[in-house]
């Protein structure tokens, strides 16, 4: 178990890394709440602007791969420059992102708004992964990392009906400025609370000088970071069609009115939000109790994404729709069950110096998945005009996924990054 230096007092050790914590909760909320409320929008803008499922699809994946792309020089920047400076400016690039989409005239403005918002929000987790691995030990890490994931799933679980509301009540363009506009309250409490002082850092936690350079290609390379992101695509692909196209699917194939759906697309979420804080202690639990680091972690990971993709798969084959919002709420939650855990993995897979890396990398796996599926969905939903395949194919990738996370056994050492003799 990772040891922590002893500060001046432990109650103001315990305060001051629960504090960062429910700060990174809050900006995960509101990080998680720009991204969905284009999906929320989805079909009031779609009309307005005039454009069909695939280049909603195309919209709605706008914010994704450039996050994705990013994702990979983010996480060195945070390994460089700190979690300090690089998450206000990108808190602050995204919440006005966010507001400039309130203000947009047509498919290729919001498109810009959307691949600027991904950008500037690609570090966000990053750091969450880095604090964990920096203030917390083993045995304490899943949870503090699952408190700030859980931001996400409490964003899409009280998303549907408050940006609902606030779109009914101020229309579209203004939720949009409204979220942004909270953004910038956060980058205020990021600046008031966050400060690094090295009583509280982990004695396995070098100091920046002392850091050493991380090989990206060895680190990307290794089979430990294979197996990971395959995992991550696999599973990510069946949260994010159900981020992007639940409140449409509803809607348009349910029978639902956008009031209904938002309620309804409400009770999934709620159920991950759950979820996420249960698969941190399930992991932490098994540890204390001796199991393997790794192991541990993944008991939570694999088990999930079995039951989520068995889930998934049938739901648009069951008539009855209380019964497919059971499914689906099934799946949600078992598929949350990683969140939080996947961030604790990626401090215990690595060495410190190369959390932030390797945190870019599995994270941008996670939104090449997350990326596909709005685009898959758009194309499937045009040929066969049908949600069929669309849920048995996101099924089968959670399953791919979740034999890939199984695979993952071997931790990455200094050793594994060091530049290949010639």
């Amino acid at each position: 178990m990772t040891e922590l230096i002893k500060p001046k007092s432990w109650r103001k050790m315990f305060d001051y890394r629960w504090t960062i914590v429910m700060v990174m909760l809050f900006g995960s909320i509101i990080n998680y709440l720009d991204r969905v409320n284009l999906s929320i929008a989805n079909t009031t803008i779609a009309k307005e602007f005039g454009l069909d499922p695939i280049q909603m699809g195309l919209l709605l994946s706008a914010f994704m791969w450039p996050y994705s792309l990013a994702n990979l020089p983010a996480g060195w920047l945070v390994d460089k420059y700190g979690a300090k400076k690089i998450f206000l400016w990108g808190i602050l690039i995204w919440s006005l992102a966010t507001i400039a989409g309130g203000f947009v005239q047509g498919f290729m403005s919001m498109y810009i708004t959307r691949m600027i918002l991904g950008i500037a929000e690609a570090p966000f987790f990053i750091i969450g992964g880095q604090v964990t691995q920096q203030y917390f030990s083993h045995d304490e890490r899943g949870m503090a990392s699952s408190l700030i994931n859980l931001g996400p799933k409490i964003a899409n679980g009280f998303a549907p009906p408050l940006l609902t509301f606030l779109m009914l009540w101020m229309g579209w363009r203004g939720m949009f400025i409204t979220l942004g506009a909270i953004g910038i309250i956060v980058a205020f409490l990021w600046i008031k609370y966050y400060k690094v002082d090295v009583n509280y850092l982990s004695t396995s936690f070098p100091q920046q000088e002392c850091r050493q350079k991380v090989n990206f290609w060895a680190l990307f390379n290794h089979p430990t970071s294979w197996w990971f992101n395959i995992g991550n695509i696999g599973s990510s692909y069946v949260f994010w069609l159900y981020f992007t196209w639940l409140p449409t699917y509803l809607t348009t194939h349910r029978g639902m009115s956008l009031t209904q759906a938002g309620w309804a697309a409400a009770i999934p979420f709620i159920a991950g939000v759950i979820a996420v804080p249960i698969g941190g202690w399930i992991s932490d639990y098994l540890i204390r109790k001796g199991m393997n680091v790794i192991s541990a972690r993944l008991v939570p990971t694999v088990g999930g994404c079995v039951l989520a993709a068995i889930a998934v798969i049938p739901v648009n084959y069951i008539q009855d729709t209380t019964w497919a919002m059971v499914l689906i709420t099934i799946s949600l939650f078992a598929g949350a069950l990683r969140v939080g855990v996947l961030w604790a993995l990626v401090g215990d897979l690595t060495p410190p110096e190369a959390v932030g890396t390797f945190g870019g990398i599995q994270n941008f796996a996670s939104f090449i998945g997350a990326t596909l599926a709005p685009i898959g969905t758009g194309y499937i939903l045009q040929a066969t005009n049908s949600f069929d395949y669309v849920f048995v194919v996101s099924g089968v990738l959670c399953l791919i996924g979740a034999i890939s996370y199984a695979l993952i056994s071997k931790k990455i050492t200094s050793q594994d990054l060091l530049p290949a003799r010639k």
